[in-house]
């Protein structure tokens, strides 16, 4: 009875773990894609929330928000006078993937091969989790049951009990090869 429930037990934080990959792995919800910058944010805060996720296409290799380099200047005011003029993130992004390539996308979008990216982590922390949760059941079986060709705890010839039991039966047998070697 008690073995039942440490399964439902484990195979209920299984599910967990498992139901909060899938959870953490979708995309977050966003805006539609025509929908402008919010009501209240200024074009630099709008800017700023564009450059967090794209890559400086230079050998920085830094966020384009923290850059420094030229380039990241550059493209930093390009995406100012793009935000100004109205357009949306998304119709940013899509310009600047088509001349710099999708290597410039701090995240890769959640679609096609890429959701592997977004879905293989998890995954993967989901099979380990399945993995150790089987070594770790065997081992608690194995540890309570008591091999068949054992003396019973209390029966003569059984293993000490305590550790200075143990450690007083180690130096005797120690003692005595010593000895045997001598001769």
């Amino acid at each position: 009875m008690i073995r039942n429930r440490s399964r439902r037990t484990v195979r209920g934080c299984f599910a967990a773990i498992v139901l909060g990959a899938a959870l953490a792995s979708l995309p977050p919800l966003a805006p539609p894609a025509g929908a402008a910058p919010m009501a209240g944010a200024s074009t630099k805060d709008a800017a700023r929330a564009i450059t967090n996720g794209i890559i400086c296409p230079c050998s920085c290799g830094e966020i384009l928000t923290g850059c420094t380099c030229e380039t990241g200047k550059a493209m930093r005011a390009y995406v100012e006078r793009e935000v100004t003029g109205g357009k949306s993130k998304d119709q940013i992004e899509a310009s600047l993937v088509a001349q710099y390539g999708e290597v410039i996308l701090g995240a890769p979008k959640a679609k096609g091969f890429n959701l592997l990216v977004w879905v293989a982590p998890f995954v993967a922390t989901a099979i380990g989790f399945l993995i150790a949760t089987v070594i770790l059941l065997r081992w608690a079986r194995r540890r309570t049951a008591a091999p068949a060709g054992a003396p019973a705890p209390g029966a003569a010839g059984a293993l000490p009990r305590t550790a200075g039991e143990d450690l007083a039966s180690l130096r005797a047998r120690a003692e005595a090869e010593l000895r045997n070697m001598r001769e």
